[in-house]
C-alpha cells in the first residue's frame, strides 16, 4: 500500500540558525576580548600573545581558542540534529501511521485508524518564525508519539486527521 505522506524532521533551518548564532557569538566574544585588552593594558600581553608550537606560530591564540570553542559547540549541536533526523521517520497510510525511531536499534510503531485518538499541533513563536511544527499523536491506549521539526505542520495534521479519523471498513463478500 502506498504512503499518503512520508516525512522526516526538517533540520535545515535549525542548522542555518545555529550557524548564524555561532558566528555572532564568536564575533561578540572576540570583540569583548579585544575591548578588554584595550581597556586594561596590564593584560594586553595575555590577549595579544602568540602561541609557538614548534615551527607553527598561532597569532592571537586566545581569540583562536575562543572561536574553536564556539565552533565545537556548533558542531556538537549539528551532530545532534543530524542524528535526530536520521533516527526519526514517519509514514502515513490510509489505515494508520508508522512512527520509526532509532538508527542502529529501530523501533517501528504502527498506530491504526482504530487506535488513533488525536493529533495535536504545537507551534511556539520560535517555531512559527522558522515555519516548523510539532505534532503529538495520541492513541486510545494512552500511547503518545511526537513528530518534531515538521515542515507544513498544519497540512500534515489535517492529512493525519482526514485519514485516521474515519477508519476504512472492508466487507468480505461470501
Amino acid at each position: 500500500m502506498d504512503a499518503v505522506w512520508k516525512g522526516r524532521p526538517s533540520i535545515g533551518v535549525y542548522v542555518l540558525l545555529y550557524g548564524i548564532l555561532a558566528a555572532v557569538s564568536a564575533a561578540i566574544f572576540v570583540g569583548l576580548e579585544v575591548w578588554t585588552a584595550d581597556q586594561f593594558s596590564a593584560i594586553k600581553s595575555v590577549f595579544f600573545a602568540s602561541l609557538n608550537a614548534g615551527p607553527l606560530v598561532i597569532p592571537y591564540a586566545l581569540e583562536v581558542v575562543t572561536v574553536l570553542i564556539v565552533l565545537i559547540a556548533f558542531l556538537a549541536k549539528l551532530i545532534g540534529l543530524v542524528l535526530y533526523r536520521a533516527g526519526h521517520s514517519f509514514e502515513l497510510h490510509t489505515d494508520g501511521i508508522y512512527v520509526n525511531r532509532g538508527i542502529a536499534n529501530l523501533q517501528n510503531t504502527f498506530i491504526s485508524a482504530m487506535a488513533f485518538s488525536d493529533a495535536k499541533l504545537i507551534q511556539t513563536l520560535g517555531m512559527r518564525v522558522v515555519r516548523r511544527s510539532t505534532i503529538i499523536i495520541e492513541a486510545n491506549d494512552g500511547r503518545r508519539f511526537e513528530m518534531r521539526m515538521l515542515r507544513e505542520g498544519t497540512n500534515v495534521q489535517s492529512m493525519i486527521r482526514n485519514n485516521l479519523s474515519h477508519p476504512t471498513v472492508r466487507v468480505d463478500r461470501q
